[in-house]
């Protein structure tokens, strides 16, 4: 009776120690792109001797916790939205140690749960323990044992993955309830199989969390450097090259600014470069940045030009941020990048270099190129006659070689017979001669054709012994006799030919070097050239594009031509116009950068978009802008030699293969070629009828 008393007293009802539900952030005043997790806490009072070791709620009846910010239709406002699911990915353990939890209606309740006897709960018996528990939750609280005033208390720790913030915002995380069967006292009883148990008087306790609310801000505004990029980090890193070192007066250069360690990329911009880059040494293209993003940084590139000749340096570029760290803006500044800029044949636009960016909306050609070469005539094709040539040459070829093995064959062994017959009446006549080389020859011949054997190595004696069968004794005899006799005399020295053919190279060189004079450079084309370099305005470029024009109805032509008259002519306000100029630098020498920056430029100024690109169809027919009309040409014929080619093939699939192929490509090639032919006479009829 006594030990009954104790037992009760030890079992009071958990009236002193309030249970407690609690909600908090790691955060709760974000700057977009910080994070934030989310914490529950819960805090019951726990069980006396001998039954503290347990937590205060049968393992058949868990806690039930009704989250509405855990489930899938729950908006979270301005932070990144997670999978409920995923925020506690194996976090459930069936460990004695760590209590079940159920969350929302992602885990139904035991099935036992509604029963009130606690059979199993503090033993460790099979029934109990492994097949009565509860099953597998999502919701993973930590238990913690500790001391308050005295008491024994639970407390239940769960702490989600981090949300980050996205967008400035508000949002609110409601109120987190959770049902507890709380054991209040433990008695002692019967089972039902009578004998003596330990039997838990539960208690159904309701508690709720506070809303709590989550603040997100982007960077101040008050203070903000005109350098700030957007990027928000506790580390950031800026990084300036140029593509070179080393250039010439003119030449477009790459700037590349690398930003590394911003917690949103996507928020990073570029900088205003065009007002950074100050002073008459290098000039921007605003509208040319292109943007570039990476695993970790993103990459901001500019085209610009050192229009001043000698060693400069490229300035230092300041880059603000807004470090969390600090919660301060910062700013720092890229290294200055010395570089040796040399005088060259290109000569940067004066309007440019006088009047400052009025045209940096808009992207910009190259300058004027000095060659002297574009005063030059260079061909748009081949010549007539060898195109021609190159395309019936290949089927001639082919008949040759089909009918040349038989007509080869009796043709051979008709001359050999002839030969056979006459040899020795060749021979007789030579031998009447007084030459001694002609009658050498003549008897080597002789032997060699009628008798297929060394004439050079025959003696009087093998001569004998080869004619006796078919020829009279006195025509051995001549034979003989002439052996013997050339065998007696030697011949002259031989004349020095080759000294003779030297000296014939000799004249030859010296003559042709006498008329191949080099040509200076048309004086219309220099004239043009000092004009496009001083034009400060439209007029200006106008004269110089009508000078171009002028070397053209001189016949001059070729790519470098083409393109100062491209620049002229889109400077001087006819976007249309310079497109067609550029195209037709293409047809004449293939793309170069200089002619594609030229058509960025007109279809920039036709669409008054700085930012428009070149049609689709120069990616589909890259080659037909890549080379020249007279190379395609060429190509087309090289593949309507390996078509005529192919043809000689045995019958079979690789015939069939390559057959198909070499007339696709070459149908291609052809077309190609067609449309450059048929543009360009177009180009030349609108030139024509111009000037007249």
């Amino acid at each position: 009776m006594k030990t009954c008393l104790a037992f009760l007293a030890l079992c009071l009802p958990l009236a002193a120690f309030q249970p407690s539900f609690e909600i908090s952030a790691s955060a709760t005043n974000l700057i977009v792109t910080e994070q934030t997790a989310i914490t529950l806490r819960l805090r019951l009072a726990g069980l006396d001797d001998p039954f503290a070791e347990q937590p205060p709620f049968l393992n058949q009846r868990p806690p039930h916790v009704e989250a509405a910010f855990l489930t899938s239709d729950w908006s979270p406002g301005p932070l990144a939205a997670v999978d409920p699911k995923q925020l506690f990915e194996g976090g459930s353990r069936r460990r004695r140690d760590v209590p079940s939890f159920t969350l929302n209606n992602y885990v139904s309740n035991d099935i036992f749960s509604s029963m009130g006897d606690p059979f199993g709960m503090m033993d460790d018996d099979f029934f109990g323990r492994s097949m009565l528990g509860p099953k597998k939750t999502l919701f993973p609280f930590t238990a913690k044992r500790t001391k308050a005033d005295g008491k024994n208390v639970w407390e239940f720790t769960v702490t989600t993955a981090p949300y980050r913030a996205v967008t400035a915002g508000t949002v609110t995380i409601p109120s987190v309830r959770i049902s507890i069967p709380l054991i209040v006292s433990v008695r002692e009883g019967r089972d039902r199989f009578g004998r003596r148990a330990h039997v838990p008087e539960l208690r159904e306790t309701h508690l709720a969390t506070k809303p709590l609310t989550i603040v997100v801000g982007g960077p101040p505004t008050a203070g903000r450097p005109s350098a700030f990029c957007g990027a928000v980090s506790s580390n950031l890193a800026v990084r300036a090259t140029l593509d070179t070192n080393v250039c010439t007066a003119g030449d477009p250069l790459v700037f590349t600014l690398d930003v590394s360690g911003a917690a949103d990329l996507a928020s990073v911009y570029p900088p205003a470069l065009g007002k950074l880059v100050t002073g008459d040494v290098f000039r921007v293209d605003e509208a040319s940045v292109k943007t570039d993003t990476f695993a970790d940084s993103r990459r901001f590139t500019w085209r610009v030009r050192a229009v001043k000749a000698g060693t400069v340096e490229f300035p230092s570029i300041p880059v603000a941020w807004y470090d969390l760290g600090k919660r301060a803006y910062v700013t720092v500044n890229t290294d200055k990048i010395p570089i040796q800029v040399k005088a060259g044949a290109q000569a940067t636009l004066g309007a440019l270099d006088e009047t400052g960016d009025e045209t940096d909306a808009l992207p910009m050609p190259d300058g004027i190129d000095l060659d002297p070469q574009g005063a030059a005539a260079c061909p748009f094709l081949p010549h007539l006659a060898l195109s021609l040539l190159l395309f019936i040459a290949p089927p001639i070829m082919f008949l040759v070689i089909r009918l040349a093995p038989p007509v080869r064959r009796r043709v051979a062994a008709r001359n050999a017979a002839y030969r056979k017959a006459t040899a020795f009446g060749r021979c007789r006549r030579a031998l009447r001669g007084r030459d001694a080389g002609r009658r050498r020859a003549a008897i080597r011949a002789f032997f060699a054709v009628r008798y297929g054997v060394n004439g050079a190595a025959v003696t009087a004696a093998d001569a004998e012994r080869l004619m006796a069968p078919d020829y009279a004794a006195e025509e051995i005899a001549l034979v003989t006799s002439a052996l013997a006799e050339l065998d007696r005399t030697e011949f002259a020295a031989r004349k020095t030919v080759v000294s003779l053919l030297v000296l014939l190279a000799a004249v030859l060189g010296g003559a042709g070097a006498s008329l191949a004079a080099p040509a200076s450079p048309d004086f219309t084309y220099r004239r043009a050239s000092v004009l496009a370099t001083r034009a400060a305005d439209e007029a200006g470029f106008r004269a110089a594009a009508d000078a171009y024009r002028g070397c053209l109805a001189a016949g001059s032509a070729n790519p470098i031509l083409f393109t100062d008259l491209g620049t002229c002519v889109l400077l001087a306000g006819d976007a249309k116009g310079a497109a067609a100029a550029f195209a037709r630098a293409e047809r004449w020498g293939g793309e170069t950068p200089s002619t594609r920056r030229g058509l960025l430029a007109a279809r920039a100024r036709m669409l008054q978009d700085p930012r428009a690109e070149l049609p689709l169809a120069r990616l589909f027919f890259r080659p037909h802008v890549m080379f020249s009309a007279d190379a395609r040409l060429l190509a087309a014929a090289a593949l309507w030699a390996f078509v005529w080619l192919a043809a000689l093939l045995p019958p079979g699939g690789w015939r069939r293969f390559l057959l198909f192929w070499g007339i696709a490509l070459f149908a291609v090639a052809a077309i190609s070629v067609s449309v450059s032919v048929a543009e360009e006479l177009i180009e030349r009829g609108g030139e024509i009828h111009a000037q007249a």
